[in-house]
């Protein structure tokens, strides 16, 4: 690879860690006490904070994700060999709705436990649908400067296999919220295996 495409790999790669850097942290900033006068004592403490479970829950659950969808995005990247102005702009929309996660994820912490929470879990699974469009849109774009070989034709499977997945788990969200969460779990955890084979040769 040239110099010159070189950096611009590393500028793409740079500001994409970034924006995964921001958003963790904001992820980490809605984690807010909100504990009421009555935490006077250490029960009455650790009472409250055991209350809001939907907060901890949601907060690992997220923060598990962008931790995976970065590692992913890391492996991607090695298949750059020319940042041109699509990849740039896919990469854009990635980043995008990447930022968004925050968002969904507060609401679904929010509404995790009310009868509003079928519409918060539809919006945070929907969220996934548009970003694993993002995800397929840029591998799309780096595959064709890659070679074809075994290794492309799995990624490019479970790509694919991720939009219906998740189109499925916002659908059911409005009828078994649990359920939608276990389908995006089984995708996350997919997705954390997806490229051992690009960082560590297996």
């Amino acid at each position: 690879m040239p110099d010159t495409e070189r950096t611009d790999s590393a500028r793409l790669e740079a500001f994409s860690d970034g924006v995964f850097a921001v958003v963790i942290t904001l992820l980490a900033l809605d984690l807010k006490p909100e504990l009421t006068d009555s935490a006077r004592d250490s029960h009455a403490l650790l009472w409250q904070l055991a209350a809001r479970w939907p907060t901890w829950l949601a907060f690992v659950t997220s923060f598990s994700t962008v931790l995976i969808m970065w590692i992913d995005h890391h492996g991607l990247l090695k298949f750059v060999r020319r940042v041109d102005t699509p990849v740039l702009f896919a990469n854009g929309l990635l980043m995008l709705l990447t930022t968004l996660v925050p968002f969904t994820t507060a609401l679904l912490s929010a509404h995790l436990t009310e009868p509003s929470g079928s519409m918060a879990g539809a919006l945070y699974s929907g969220l996934f649908v548009l970003i694993n469009g993002a995800f397929n849109l840029l591998w799309h774009l780096l595959r064709r400067q890659a070679l074809p070989g075994a290794l492309e034709q799995r990624l490019t499977w479970h790509y694919r296999l991720g939009f219906p997945v998740y189109l499925v788990a916002t659908l059911v969200a409005l009828w078994r919220l649990p359920l939608s969460l276990v389908l995006c779990a089984g995708m996350w955890a997919l997705w954390s295996a997806n490229m051992r084979p690009v960082h560590d040769g297996a």
